[in-house]
């Protein structure tokens, strides 16, 4: 039997970031809201087989060492501009597969998956000749029930993910050192996209890799956390050479609620002493915790390379987390479907 059989989706070297003892970490689960003290590490963020295939783990794992030496490097460098070149792609690279690979991720692009794949066989049996009008009714109506294998989906999914991992790279890095009587928390999708900047466009997808506006945090720490953000749509206040100085109550409570909402199942932190803290947040939140799913929607439809429009089409999307972020060191428009214009950031 393979020692490979629980799969984790996010590593524990990035647990034991926020471990004191290197084994156990502390949970709160989204479901009942009840903080455990101590759990172990090994069981955490993972499933039998989650993969498919032992190699895949195997391969995860590879990346994960090389990432972890990255992430180390990233955190110890006051301005992230400065993080040694090697380091580079490793990190955006790292960035895109950790959100694409986690039980959140896998949730939300299977109604899109089965939506393709139903799309494709309509297509098929629409253009299959030897089938007689009959026929083609009764498998039409049978691929309404088929859905997409999820491991091979979300393969697919990693795969792309890091295929255009190097869109990120136009975005603005800041560590934000947080400086306040409260810990960063991560979730068990850590890598969270956000836009403060579309924030009320409701008919499409605002997160994509290349929209403008876009936010991606991640927790590298208790009291440090990565933000990359457009710095056409955001304008930051009390900058210093990359860091941010985080010394207001809110922000951190911003964030943390953020990790809250693109989990699928828990939350974690460091020390149980801030177990009413953490509690505190997913009370506040609880009404507004949604599970993770892709829309489809029918909109108007642009050209990817002019803007152009094209006509409605169906549009399949990650929505944005029910949460409306706000930080004191961020200024911002924030615009709606009225005010929305396609464009892409490398095309301003």
């Amino acid at each position: 039997m393979s020692n490979r059989k629980n799969h984790h989706f996010v590593p524990q070297f990035y647990f034991r970031r926020f471990s004191a003892d290197g084994r156990s970490v502390c949970v709160l689960p989204r479901i009942s809201g009840k903080p455990i003290r101590t759990a172990s590490i090994k069981a955490q963020a993972s499933k039998d087989r989650f993969y498919g295939s032992d190699e895949i783990e195997t391969l995860l794992g590879r990346i994960e060492e090389k990432s972890s030496h990255a992430l180390r490097a990233l955190a110890e460098q006051h301005n992230p501009l400065e993080i040694p070149i090697e380091h580079v792609s490793t990190l955006f690279v790292w960035l895109a597969l950790q959100r694409s690979r986690t039980d959140s991720a896998r949730q939300r692009n299977q109604p899109m998956s089965d939506m393709l794949l139903r799309l494709f066989l309509s297509t098929e049996i629409g253009n299959d000749e030897s089938l007689t009008a009959d026929e083609r009714e009764q498998k039409l109506r049978e691929i309404k029930s088929l859905s997409m294998d999820p491991v091979q989906a979300q393969l697919m999914e990693m795969q792309i993910s890091v295929e255009y991992s190097k869109i990120l790279k136009d975005l603005k890095p800041l560590l934000l050192e947080n400086r306040t009587n409260r810990p960063f928390i991560f979730g068990d999708s850590p890598v969270v996209l956000h836009n403060a900047y579309y924030e009320k466009v409701k008919s499409r997808g605002v997160l994509g890799y290349g929209t403008p506006g876009l936010l991606l945090s991640y927790p590298l720490g208790p009291h440090l956390s990565l933000l990359l953000l457009d710095d056409a749509c955001y304008r930051v206040k009390r900058e210093r050479g990359g860091r941010i100085l985080l010394r207001e109550l809110s922000d951190v409570m911003a964030l943390n609620k953020l990790q809250l909402h693109a989990a699928s199942s828990c939350v974690y932190f460091h020390d149980f002493k801030y177990a009413p803290y953490v509690e505190s947040l997913w009370r506040d939140e609880r009404a507004a915790l949604e599970p993770h799913a892709a829309l489809v929607h029918e909109a108007l439809g642009y050209d990817a390379d002019t803007g152009d429009p094209i006509g409605n089409i169906v549009h399949s999307y990650q929505p944005l987390l029910p949460y409306k972020l706000r930080l004191s060191f961020l200024e911002h428009d924030v615009f709606g479907d009225a005010d929305y214009q396609f464009t892409r950031r490398s095309q301003r």
